[in-house]
């Protein structure tokens, strides 16, 4: 193995390019996702007529030979690509076009080893430093290794003609989808927010004992049926107790019977039922049952659950029990810790998060009963990097009725609107209803 530069592969290089000439560039649209910026070609030579055909690919401008060697002269460029006597001797290749795809894959491949490679030195300086602090090695290391497998190292600044192209695509795309929005099973939650977008922090706040969890979890089950990838990290309670919610929800199995184990003909029936939909939804369900969890943890998971499956949601119930990465200063500090990292992810990911908070215990003893903003436990911060902060009014959690009043209040709203909504908790089954609502006819049960 040369180990004196840095992998690469210069034929590939000079082929690839090569093709996208003899082609005209209608082979552009197909390299871009694979070949995202110049930094995928080692020669400084290939960077510059790779950025330049991205530019003229842009403007929608024709590239052929003499088009690119007009627009490389007009760039001051021409000389230094070695002009149009290279840029013939590239399209001259004898190599089939039909081939780019591959080329630009096996390109992808040596741009990211050049990239582990900076990621390595990275490493080996970490470890080395006086200064660094070997609790946050591992999480560093991971991020690293992320930014490696997502193509994210190096990746330059965009100008306004960079971005519009995509932008332009997005919005069609945007059209045909009929919005990016999560929708929940609550009709007139959707209406304030229009459902929860990629990239967003979604708190859901409450008191102990007031629905949370079930709240939490029917956005996730009606996610789930709508083929919505899910994650749930709880750090409350066990998988198997998870899955007990599920089964009430569904199946109506009375949560007596988790406790003493009696349970009838007609409740094994539907928990075979239910336990051959519950294996089906592997394709869009994971869940995290550890009760201690760093925030870089978090982090770490959310990217390989995007990247296995496509994670879309995921919730955390909930923040407070998230542990910070390094011990040290006030708790308020360690919780915005937590926070910037908890948005960090939703936006670095484009994934929703759905977090759970608990409110400060004033909310109870005042006479009005609405939460406020400034009741989120512990730190403001969780307030200021949330996109959405829905709370659950409390109520007493000691009444025997079935069906329980419940108003949910959408206090903050970046990019929607705020406002309240009533809705009826049904306790022994854990589903939260629509007026009128009396089951949930979507699940088809």
């Amino acid at each position: 193995m040369n180990m004196s530069a840095p992998p690469n592969n210069m034929e590939l290089e000079r082929a690839l390019l090569g093709a996208v000439i003899r082609d005209n560039g209608r082979n552009v649209d197909d390299l871009i996702p694979i070949l995202k910026t110049p930094d995928h070609f080692y020669s400084p030579v290939h960077q510059n007529i790779w950025q330049t055909i991205l530019a003229m690919h842009r403007e929608q401008v024709p590239i052929d030979l003499v088009t690119l060697n007009d627009r490389l002269m007009k760039n001051g460029r021409s000389s230094e690509c070695g002009g149009a006597v290279f840029l013939a001797e590239l399209a001259n290749d004898i190599q089939p076009i039909s081939h780019a795809k591959g080329w630009a894959r096996d390109l992808q491949g040596y741009a990211r080893r050049r990239a582990m490679a900076r990621m390595g030195q990275q490493l080996i300086e970490h470890a080395y430093s006086a200064d660094a602090d070997p609790s946050q090695f591992a999480a560093s290391a991971q991020e690293l290794v992320d930014s490696v497998l997502e193509d994210r190292v190096n990746v330059t600044a965009q100008k306004p003609s960079e971005i519009i192209h995509g932008y332009m695509k997005y919005l069609e795309g945007l059209e045909a989808r009929g919005g990016d929005g999560i929708k929940t099973h609550l009709y007139k939650l959707n209406s304030i927010t229009g459902g929860f977008l990629p990239g967003e922090v979604v708190i859901l706040a409450g008191r102990p004992s007031n629905g949370k969890t079930a709240l939490a979890l029917n956005f996730s089950l009606y996610s789930v049926f709508s083929q919505v990838p899910v994650g749930i990290f709880s750090l409350e309670m066990m998988s198997y107790l998870l899955v007990n919610r599920y089964l009430s929800s569904t199946h109506g199995i009375n949560g007596m019977r988790f406790r003493d184990g009696k349970f009838t003909p007609e409740d094994w029936q539907n928990i075979y039922e239910f336990a051959q939909y519950f294996q089906g939804l592997d394709p869009w369900l994971r869940i995290w049952d550890r009760p201690s969890l760093s925030a870089s943890e978090l982090r770490s998971q959310c990217r390989r659950w995007k990247r296995e499956f496509g994670l879309r949601l995921a919730v955390v119930d909930y923040i407070q029990l998230v542990r910070p990465d390094s011990r040290g200063g006030s708790r308020e500090r360690e919780v915005a810790e937590i926070s910037r990292i908890v948005k960090e992810t939703a936006m670095d990911t484009g994934i929703t998060l759905v977090v759970l908070a608990q409110l400060n215990r004033e909310v109870e003893t005042r006479k009005s009963k609405v939460p406020l903003l400034s009741d989120l436990r512990e730190s403001g911060a969780i307030e200021q990097d949330a996109d959405q902060v829905i709370f659950i009014r409390p109520w007493n959690p000691k009444t025997v009725d079935d069906l329980v009043e419940v108003t949910l209040d959408v206090a903050k709203s970046r990019n929607s609107n705020t406002g309240s909504l009533e809705t009826v908790y049904r306790r022994r089954r854990l589903q939260f209803l629509n007026d009128n609502e009396k089951d949930w006819s979507w699940l088809g049960f």
